[in-house]
């Protein structure tokens, strides 16, 4: 009797295994298996050598030895190679605010995605056509990285200047909030319009400020904005709770110097000015709240280069510090300007490589609300991956050197 009730175990098991087999099998074209490879560690300081990546269903399932069982998964043998996580580009705009393109829009997300960027934020833009981009391609119906949008904010005198110029109605995508606003109610349009977040710009005091934040966070969205509010200053834009302030340029208004902004002015005194500015209250600030700095140094390095050594200080004071850059896409340039960006952080800003690749995954995933999702190489994480034929931790410009974009663990044709 024990000998037939073994049988039928054994028979069960066997059964099962392949059921299991056949099921795998059958999600044949959505398995993905990196062989041999150097992976990133989850806290992006080293390379662990050897090791297998298995995807399944876009999302990374294991990390080490690969199973047997999964036949007919695809798999690259990477031996030598470097994986790392796909980019992320912080700050970006793809659509005009009117009339857009939207083949313009695709266009553009796809030129980021084939050189690695894998997700991007669109610091605001026609919000209708940024919404068809994105749902585009999640749905896999067209190529580009992923979208995150915001809508954009402002106060009257930004739009009106005093002289009554802008009449209403706004968009969802492009909202004027003044005191006794409905503040729930233009967060809800902004949200059903696809938002991930509000970009808060200009014309807020420090007061109004706050009941805009609370509202955005009440209704579940991320909160952007600039470093400068005018009137609200550098420290009360932290202080509010803003999430993400964009532009180290900006921190020139703490300056009480009247010369600096001359056109006569030496380059060497405005130097000075800007190395005699009292960071540090703004930086407790900003490591207190939690926020983070949207540097954006390509769009004013040539123009402003006391960027850099402003921009060192702040990161040796431990603010978190994302990589954007603020860029309008040039489809004829050999590699997009993050690379510049993540060059200008290691070159000029003290930063060392595997902090630059640190801003431009986890930091700048944070920034889009998909730190739990995307920037790392962990298990349960989308597979959004690159391959490099050299180290990036030695050189950042290796990120220039792509094998192979993989994007929610499909292969990218590049």
């Amino acid at each position: 009797m024990k000998k037939y009730i073994l049988f039928a175990v054994i028979l069960l098991l066997k059964v099962q295994l392949l059921a299991n087999t056949k099921a795998l099998s059958s999600n044949t074209d959505t398995v993905l298996i990196l062989k041999n490879a150097n992976v990133l560690n989850a806290e992006g300081t080293k390379f662990l050598k050897g090791k297998d990546i298995t995807i399944r269903g876009g999302k990374i399932v294991k990390i080490g030895r690969s199973s047997k069982l999964i036949a007919g998964a695809k798999i690259m043998d990477l031996a030598g190679k470097y994986i790392v996580p796909g980019l992320i580009d912080a700050h970006v705009h793809v659509t005009a605010k009117y009339k857009n393109n939207l083949e313009n829009t695709f266009k553009d997300l796809n030129y980021y995605l084939r050189h690695g960027i894998t997700s991007v934020r669109d610091a605001a833009g026609d919000g209708e056509a940024l919404l068809k981009a994105q749902t585009a391609i999640r749905k896999g119906e067209r190529s580009g990285a992923d979208v995150f949008f915001a809508s954009f904010m402002a106060g009257d005198w930004y739009y009106n200047r005093g002289q009554n110029i802008r009449k209403e109605p706004y968009t969802p995508w492009e909202q004027r909030l003044i005191p006794g606003d409905d503040l729930d109610k233009a967060m809800a349009e902004a949200k059903a319009c696809g938002a991930t977040g509000v970009k808060l710009y200009h014309s807020f005091d420090k007061v109004f400020l706050k009941e805009i934040v609370r509202a955005a966070k009440r209704n579940g969205l991320k909160v952007w904005g600039h470093v400068m509010m005018y009137p609200a200053k550098p420290i009360e834009v932290a202080a509010a709770g803003v999430e993400v302030l964009s532009h180290v340029s900006m921190l020139e208004v703490m300056r009480t110097d009247t010369l600096f902004n001359r056109r006569t002015t030496p380059m060497a005194y405005k130097d000075s000015i800007i190395a005699n500015i009292d960071i540090v209250p703004f930086c407790k600030m900003m490591k207190k709240r939690g926020a983070i700095l949207d540097a954006t140094l390509c769009v004013s390095g040539e123009r402003d280069p006391w960027v850099f050594p402003l921009l060192k200080r702040v990161h040796e004071q431990g603010v978190m510090i994302d990589a954007g850059t603020d860029q309008i896409v040039d489809l004829k340039r050999e590699f997009p300007r993050l690379i510049d960006e993540l060059g200008y952080f290691v070159e000029k800003c003290g930063f060392t490589p595997a902090e630059a690749l640190y801003s431009a995954t986890q930091i700048s995933a944070d920034v889009i609300g998909q730190k739990k999702n995307r920037g790392s190489i962990e298990l349960g994480k989308r597979a959004d991956l690159l391959i490099l034929e050299s180290n990036p931790l030695l050189d950042i410009n290796s990120l220039q050197n792509i094998q192979t974009v993989i994007q929610h663990g499909k292969i990218v044709d590049r």
